[in-house]
């Protein structure tokens, strides 16, 4: 599919603490921590997560998208702090222009609202973020839609809620983008969610897309890869919840005399989230953006969507993180070590 870029210029109740000790090797409290709490009535003990022991603030979710080898990740969680650091330690840091509510993800870790006007998140250019780098990129997201039919949309009735690109033309900048159409639209295309690549001067785009029914306030997992050695074109795959959903060549118009291959370069605009150039704008949530310098597999987002939408986990110290492991295997609620524990990180039972 292809599409012509246009020429643009609660803390809880405290009722009982004890401070615990946690055996990593065996993944759960030690006989004295039981004990202990035991003697203090305390009837709940909260531990660090096993999968994030060492990483205050980071959910298993967090954990497993940091074991797939991001060049950057950010949850997108705290939009009042202003800024956020890139959770994989390679120094992205982004900044959030008109952005400060929050709703929970399937997980209950936090994501930012963006109005549909002029907010926005903004994170500096970089190598890492070109799919000419290494010729192979993934980019990834959760996004909600709080509405279907979008106030500041393009002409012809889509928004992009994240990209790579700021103008078209002679010296432009464009690069890939996400994007979603509104219900009602003159291209016929009731929702669908996309992404492209452009070559640096905008003009016709390649790309994949999902035409599937969305409803306001679902959360979507949502992944499109670029591979620009496979075929005779390149590959542009996209996925919904960990299921491809599309494939298409990195071309628009295949030998006709419109044909125009793409070929990324790297380009100086900045990545954004809520939206690409400012010309749309995206009204919804969004959380846990990842960009990969390859193509992640299907097996991998699978996996993905699976460790966000498991049994949910209560956030007790309201640091925007679930606290909780699932029912299912059978180990003690916990707390992550952040937010309101006052006994350091991962000491405390939240109750």
């Amino acid at each position: 599919m292809y599409r012509r870029d246009r020429f643009s210029p609660p803390a809880r109740p405290d009722r009982g603490h004890a401070a615990v000790s946690y055996s990593a090797a065996a993944q759960r409290p030690t006989t004295r921590t039981i004990l202990a709490a035991a003697a203090l009535g305390v009837s709940t003990v909260c531990l660090p997560h096993p999968a994030t022991a060492g990483s205050p603030g980071l959910s298993a979710y967090d954990a497993l998208v940091l074991s797939h080898r991001p060049v950057a990740y950010w949850r997108l969680s705290h939009p009042s702090d202003g800024t956020e650091s890139d959770r994989t330690g390679n120094g992205h840091k982004g900044t959030f222009h008109g952005v400060t509510s929050t709703v929970r993800l399937p997980n209950q870790d936090g994501a930012a609202v963006f109005d549909g006007s002029s907010g926005y998140f903004e994170i500096p250019t970089a190598k890492q973020f070109h799919i000419s780098t290494t010729g192979a990129f993934t980019m990834e997201a959760w996004i909600r839609p709080h509405t279907l039919q979008f106030a500041d949309g393009n002409q012809t009735g889509y928004v992009h809620f994240m990209g790579k690109g700021t103008k078209s033309g002679s010296g432009g900048d464009r690069e890939w983008a996400g994007r979603m159409y509104s219900k009602v639209n003159k291209e016929n295309r009731p929702n669908r969610i996309s992404g492209y690549a452009w070559n640096l001067d905008g003009g016709f785009g390649a790309g994949a897309f999902i035409q599937q029914p969305v409803k306001v306030n679902e959360w979507i997992h949502y992944a499109v890869t670029f591979d620009t050695s496979e075929g005779a074109y390149g590959k542009v795959r996209i996925y919904r919840d960990g299921v491809p959903a599309g494939t298409d060549n990195l071309v628009y118009r295949p030998g006709t005399d419109d044909e125009v291959v793409i070929r990324p370069k790297p380009g100086p605009a900045p990545v954004r989230v809520g939206t690409r150039d400012g010309e749309s704008s995206f009204k919804g949530a969004i959380g846990k953006v990842a960009l990969y310098d390859r193509e992640l597999t299907a097996a991998e987002l699978r996996s993905h969507y699976a460790a966000m939408t498991g049994p949910a986990t209560p956030d007790l110290d309201s640091d925007g993180v679930g606290d909780v492991f699932s029912a299912a295997t059978r180990t003690p609620t916990v707390g992550n070590g952040k937010g309101g524990n006052r006994f350091g990180p991962g000491r405390a039972p939240y109750l």
